[in-house]
């Protein structure tokens, strides 16, 4: 009998490790992930407030957020899909994905496919409190907060965006090719934050062009506590990252950095001056680097970026820069163990500006700000 009830009890502790080995968990909490969830939640009380269906809230949803939960290196994966070699361990549902985009025509076939699965449509579409506490937003806003709240912007969540933001001034930077975007992008902003516009008239990252940006941003601030979040669109990418690189006190007032569409490592097609890919990859292995963007302050600042797709271009991006080009490698830790760079992927939205209302990206980006900020 003391034998039985031995092998029982080993039974029994077999059947419950593997339960929990194989109880499905809710995936980590990254930023792509809430940024997407947000922006899904957020056209989700737009279209309630429009008296709209659940049929176009899916709609909308599917035309305005790109997000797969197995997506991450998906320039790799639309790109070049037989010959990547996954991190291990892959997730759930990756090798399956990864295989399945191998057999497609590069373009609007894979990118389809990419988005299109029950996993890719669960992950946007279900609800987020399913997902467990570590997904609530009263963790990172306010203890009144939910999920219902942030859809339908109630007055709790306004507030304690504006109590966490206090101080910051949200500025996008935008040359000629994102002008008419940046206004309608700050406007939404100036709603909620403090928020203006730099508009370049150059995009080279000549000297005397980063030398005026500098000033430009600098001049932005008239208190000490004063700081800066830095939304950059398009072709003037390179010239913001150019003017942090060369300038330690602007490093030191800049709390988080965002790329929106920016060609960082080359413009591929029609490139103006200063932005080819061979002379910006060159550069970016210099001064994208932990030590050459260290702050005074010992803290990491999150440098996101965030591209432009069109689903039918190959190889994906959008017509003018690759998705690969418009991307930051995470640099290498020095000896010293510092990271003032925080490399933030937050994957990829659509080219196409009418796809995604300003109202919905403005507040998914305060929103954001706000998680990474607190981190």
């Amino acid at each position: 009998m003391t034998f039985d009830l031995a092998l029982f009890g080993l039974a029994l502790l077999l059947g419950l490790a593997a339960a929990i080995i194989g109880r499905p968990r809710p995936p980590a909490l990254d930023p792509e992930r809430l940024l997407k969830l947000c922006q899904s939640a957020l056209i989700w009380g737009e279209t309630e407030a429009a008296q709209g269906s659940t049929e176009d809230w899916t709609k909308a949803v599917a035309r305005g957020v790109f997000y797969h939960p197995a997506g991450r290196l998906g320039w790799a994966k639309l790109a070049d899909p037989q010959d990547l070699e996954l991190p291990v361990p892959a997730l759930p549902t990756e090798r399956a994905l990864l295989e399945d985009l191998a057999r497609l025509e590069p373009g609007r076939a894979r990118f389809r496919r990419l988005l299109s699965d029950d996993a890719a449509r669960s992950a946007l579409l279900d609800d987020p409190r399913q997902l467990g506490p570590d997904f609530e937003p009263s963790r990172w806003l306010a203890p009144d907060c939910d999920w219902e709240a942030l859809a339908g912007w109630a007055p709790p969540v306004a507030a304690a965006l504006a109590r966490r933001l206090q101080d910051h001034h949200l500025v996008v930077v935008a040359a000629s090719d994102q002008r008419r975007q940046a206004s309608q992008l700050e406007r939404a902003l100036a709603q909620q934050v403090s928020s203006c516009q730099v508009d370049l008239a150059e995009t080279s990252p000549t000297d005397q062009a980063t030398e005026a940006l500098t000033g430009e941003l600098l001049a932005i601030l008239e208190q000490a506590s004063e700081r800066l979040l830095l939304v950059v669109l398009g072709d003037a990418g390179p010239l913001a990252l150019a003017a942090l690189a060369a300038s330690e006190i602007l490093r030191d007032r800049v709390m988080l950095v965002l790329f929106v569409g920016c060609p960082l490592a080359g413009v591929d097609h029609q490139a103006p001056a200063g932005l080819d890919p061979d002379s910006r990859r060159a550069w970016l292995a210099d001064a994208f680097q932990q030590e050459a963007l260290d702050t005074e302050i010992r803290r990491s600042t999150p440098y996101c970026f965030l591209a432009r797709l069109d689903p039918s271009a190959s190889p994906p991006g959008d017509e003018r820069t690759s998705w690969e080009h418009q991307r930051l490698a995470e640099p290498e830790v020095p000896r010293s163990g510092r990271r003032p760079i925080a490399t933030v992927d937050l994957g990829g939205m659509p080219a196409d500006e009418q796809a995604l209302a300003p109202s919905v990206f403005a507040r998914s980006l305060l929103l954001l700000a706000v998680f990474l900020l607190a981190e």
